[in-house]
């Protein structure tokens, strides 16, 4: 397994043109600053912004207020597909944030958006991607894969075999998971059960000795490792509705 350094992906999808174009001019300014490799794609409305999604996007900055479907809408669809992206609402009303609970959007800016908070905003993205997106190679057959660390729901363990579980496909490979948990070495990822490292982001629910993900599949949680990973997943939530 090796690690790869990637470009980081923002969307602006913001209706009104004057704070589309402060968005945008101060996200370079930032990132720029920070020397982080970027691309940025900007859309004017949800619709656009959905018909032409990329699950590589790392993060996107919304606007709420939208003619035709609103920003709460485009975040429910884009959820349907992409558990991982990071979302920043832009709202003029403070009591829409808290909405934002429901698509896993914990972070809001309020309209006249200001230079200071949208920095703040941005680093804890960054610092919740770890600034360099990592992801790991593996073999299946004869064939090399690449696979983002955001994208993997949970591996686990049957026999010889190492199963990497993404929303949409699944890749068997060889390994152990030792050797796997040391190498990806991610607070994000923690080792459940013997048989299984999760990913707590994907994490919707936990009930008694086992985590519902978001796309409901269940991965058990060992009797000792129980109460541990319902306070890390609790732990995760409050700071990021800080």
């Amino acid at each position: 397994m090796q690690w790869r350094k990637e470009l980081l992906n923002i969307v602006i999808c913001e209706n009104d043109i004057n704070d589309q174009e402060f968005i945008n001019k101060n996200v370079i300014k930032i990132l720029d600053d920070l020397k982080i490799e970027y691309e940025i794609k900007i859309y004017n409305s949800g619709e656009n912004l959905i018909e032409s999604y990329n699950n590589d996007t790392d993060i996107i900055l919304l606007d709420i207020q939208m003619d035709g479907i609103d920003g709460m809408e485009t975040a429910r669809k884009i959820r349907e597909f992409d558990n991982r992206v990071e979302i920043i609402f832009i709202t003029s009303f403070a009591e829409y944030a808290l909405e934002g609970y429901e698509v896993k959007a914990y972070r809001y800016l309020l309209k006249p958006v200001k230079y200071d908070d949208l920095k703040v905003s941005l680093i804890n993205c960054l610092s919740d991607i770890n600034l360099i997106k990592r992801s790991i190679v593996i073999r299946e057959g004869d064939t090399s894969i690449k696979l983002s660390l955001k994208d993997i729901m949970y591996i686990e363990v049957q026999r010889n075999d190492i199963i990497i579980h993404k929303l949409d496909k699944v890749y068997t490979t060889k390994g152990t998971m030792n050797n796997f948990e040391n190498e990806i070495n991610n607070d994000v990822f923690v080792r459940c059960h013997k048989s299984y490292l999760l990913n707590l982001e994907y994490i919707k629910s936990i009930k008694r000795y086992s985590a519902i993900l978001s796309n409901e599949e269940e991965v058990p949680l060992s009797r000792n490792k129980y109460k541990e990973i319902k306070d890390k997943f609790f732990d995760m939530i409050e700071d990021k509705l800080c």
